[in-house]
């Protein structure tokens, strides 16, 4: 018979985290189990907001499409930060607030067992880098101090800035928790939380005090104080340098809205019509570049955004297009083509470069799989374009759809390629951050690779030599 008790030994096996964290989250009414969607689960949450997660780490399929986890809530509910009751009831004065993700809100549990704060410190989650939290949740934190971690990506930085400018008026103290730089023990970037569990060990003997997660009176150089004035008292780190011949637009995205702005504005002036019956294609280069600007900065565009670029790009081009055409008819094709880019500008390079990279390699320079000493090179082949996409990628993760995955050896095609992600996930070699839509012409998935990256071509640090 499975118990409450086999159910957390489960994930903390499967998770590879501390027993007594999952069961310190238990305790506290943050972690349950049970069956969701006919296969066994467990949900973060309290009674205002929640998350469920397949306990084998397995996606669900909803909808035809793949996704990690599944909210309880939608619209202003969403926005709900889960454990504030909890930190009320037991008037927790120090709280770490987890800015996306259930993982990471057990990863926060299972460094204060480590460091021996596990019954003090107070953990708070948002589901995700969108959060806007209301001001009710906002109150709860009067009087006490907060440590914001969020992921290291562009996305995961700006909700931490914005939520803890939003903090600072009621809070006694925000600090802010920089994973920026850091590396897991497989050579790929710290993303979050959960991976600082897995962190390298010489990035860990160079930053001491990432022995101090939940020790709020440590402030070494990867803490940062927001002060009433929203500035920070330390300066962030910087972000991982990246070579600019690799892709279309800068890495990181510009520092403030107005900035973005004047960028999508020079976007819509570059991709004007000049010339009659040039419509259809100006305006198509336009969405493939805003579709970049949206990977770049980890998010979408909003209306606010998209609205103005539109406008400046329909008032240069009206003299060249359609007289019988309205405004509203271009608009309409403009939304509607936006949603139906799959390769932003410059990834369409990238994976070009990619596969010629991977195509000049012999088979002793593939990588290896693990468990697999003897797997057939179709395999191996496409682990390596993986690793090279990882390689060339600025943040780490990439985009592949299954059609061009098969162009990685000429006895794959899309199904089979398919196939061969799916076992590379469960060997460990990927790490799908986004399943990509089951339709043609859908986006292409997003994966994160996890092996070293030894032997690629490192574009990065060639340039960085350089210099």
């Amino acid at each position: 018979m499975t118990t409450t008790k086999n159910w957390e030994d489960e994930l903390a096996l499967q998770l590879m985290i501390s027993p007594d964290a999952i069961s310190e989250a238990v305790r506290r009414g943050l972690v349950s189990f049970k069956k969701h969607r006919r296969v066994a689960c467990w949900r973060f949450g309290d009674t205002l907001n929640g998350c469920w997660r397949r306990l084998d780490g397995l996606p669900f399929e909803i909808n035809r499409q793949l996704v990690k986890a599944e909210a309880e809530t939608r619209g202003e509910e969403w926005h709900r930060l889960i454990g504030l009751d909890d930190v009320l009831a037991n008037n927790r004065r120090e709280i770490l607030l987890i800015i996306e993700g259930t993982k990471d809100a057990l990863t926060a549990f299972h460094f204060a067992d480590v460091e021996g704060r596990l019954s003090s410190i107070g953990v708070a989650v948002a589901l995700g880098a969108g959060v806007n939290p209301c001001a009710e949740d906002v109150e709860k934190f009067s009087g006490r101090r907060v440590r914001i971690c969020g992921d290291s990506d562009t996305a995961g930085q700006e909700a931490v800035s914005r939520v803890g400018k939003q903090l600072v008026a009621a809070a006694d103290e925000v600090q802010i928790f920089n994973l920026a730089g850091l590396h897991c023990q497989n050579g790929s970037f710290v993303k979050d939380l959960f991976d600082l569990s897995r962190i390298d060990y010489n990035d860990f003997e160079a930053n001491r005090d990432l022995c101090s997660v939940t020790d709020f009176d440590s402030k070494g150089e990867r803490v940062s104080v927001l002060r009433k004035e929203h500035e920070f008292s330390f300066s962030p780190l910087p972000l991982p340098h990246v070579s600019p011949g690799c892709h279309g637009f800068p890495v990181y995205p510009v520092s403030s809205s107005q900035e973005l702005g004047k960028e999508l504005e020079e976007l819509a002036l570059r991709n004007a019509c000049t010339k009659r019956d040039t419509a259809r294609q100006r305006r198509w280069q336009l969405t493939r570049d805003l579709k970049a600007v949206e990977k770049r900065i980890a998010r979408e565009l909003n209306p606010e955004e998209l609205m103005p670029t539109f406008d400046k790009w329909y008032s240069i081009s009206r003299p060249h297009l359609d007289l019988k055409k309205t405004g509203d008819d271009y608009l309409a094709k403009f939304l509607g083509e936006l949603a139906k880019v799959r390769v932003p500008t410059s990834e369409g390079e990238a994976l070009k470069k990619a596969l010629e990279h991977v195509s000049t390699l012999s088979v002793s320079a593939l990588p290896p799989l693990p468990g697999l000493a003897e797997a057939v090179e179709s395999w191996r082949r496409l682990a390596a374009l993986h690793r090279q996409l990882a390689h060339q990628s600025a943040n780490g993760t990439y985009f592949l759809s299954c059609r061009d995955a098969a162009k990685a050896h000429q006895g794959l095609n899309k199904d089979s390629a398919n196939t061969i992600n799916h076992a590379l996930i469960q060997l460990g070699v990927i790490d799908p951050v986004r399943i990509g839509d089951a339709r043609p012409g859908g986006k292409a998935s997003e994966f994160r690779y996890l092996l070293p990256l030894n032997g690629a071509t490192d574009f990065q640090s060639q340039i960085t030599t350089k210099e």
